[in-house]
């Protein structure tokens, strides 16, 4: 038995262009019975998130999407990426503020606000005032624009500009071996001592096959469908995380960047309640209560 899910997607808090809410909505309309907000490297959509599934009917589960590398800083880097799920008892703030995750989170915002002041203060004063500079100045790391947020700002504002921010902002993510040196491996570790459930995002993503295939044997879980897989790919997954013991997850990747696609399938009961930490019963969730 399958449960409709959809267990990773964005908000304006990272990479998407919906808030919580409508995020929430959409999945609402489509039937899903669970669903997850899965903003890269932070938590901070979470409590709206969980607050508009609650009025929904929707059983919610906290989540980050945590950025890793293999190869950091050669010629080889590429980032991985690790679901980490927390049952949803911790969307509760004063829990949810606790994790390790969340502080995490906290320093990657003050992070992104830094390197997005430090370019636009080397631009001349015309693109500084066109860009609201004493407003992005003014703002606190949890006010700032996100990444997509940020980069829609300045394809509205002075779309000259974009390709050299672009430029820039990927130092965010290469440049910054604190946040993001680390390999998958220490990643999926952080995420356990959290207390949450590790699951490797679109493991078909990646080009280093081998260590691909390592850090899916090595994970509890492996999202196997994702709007980044094709049938066969998918495939692919499935049969390795059914021959492997593993979770698996079925989930769109959302970013609201083209129409929403569902997943062609669900979740596993047995990952479900895996995720859930029995928190809920799996009937009231097929039940939509």
């Amino acid at each position: 038995m399958y449960v409709p899910t959809d267990l990773h997607g964005h908000t304006i808090f990272s990479d998407g262009r919906a808030t919580p809410e409508e995020y929430v909505e959409l999945r609402r309309g489509h039937g899903f019975r669970l669903i997850a907000i899965a903003d890269h490297d932070l938590l901070a959509a979470v409590p709206r998130g969980a607050a508009a599934a609650a009025r929904a009917g929707v059983a919610f589960l906290p989540a980050v999407e945590v950025t890793a590398f293999f190869h950091f800083g050669t010629s080889l880097a590429e980032q991985v990426h690790l679901l980490a799920y927390f049952p949803p008892h911790v969307a509760a703030p004063p829990l949810l503020r606790r994790t390790a995750l969340w502080q995490r989170g906290v320093r990657v915002q003050a992070r992104w606000r830094e390197l997005v002041l430090e370019w636009v203060a080397g631009l001349p004063e015309g693109d500084r005032a066109a860009l609201g500079e004493a407003d992005l100045v003014a703002m606190a790391p949890a006010d700032f624009p996100a990444t997509q947020s940020t980069i829609d700002r300045i394809t509205r504002r002075r779309p000259e500009l974009f390709d050299a921010f672009r430029r820039h902002h990927i130092r965010f993510w290469e440049d910054d071996r604190e946040l993001f040196g680390w390999d998958p491996e220490a990643a999926i570790d952080f995420i356990r001592s959290d207390g949450a459930t590790d699951v490797v995002a679109h493991p078909g993503r990646y080009r280093d096959a081998d260590r691909t295939l390592a850090i899916c044997a090595r994970a509890t879980g492996i999202e196997v469908y994702t709007s980044r897989h094709r049938g066969e790919v998918a495939k692919t997954w499935r049969d390795f995380a059914e021959a492997n013991g593993k979770l698996w997850t079925a989930s769109t990747d959302d970013h609201q960047n083209a129409a929403y696609a569902r997943p062609p399938c669900g979740t596993p009961v047995s990952t479900v309640e895996r995720l859930l930490g029995h928190a809920l019963p799996i009937e009231e969730i097929l039940a939509g209560r």
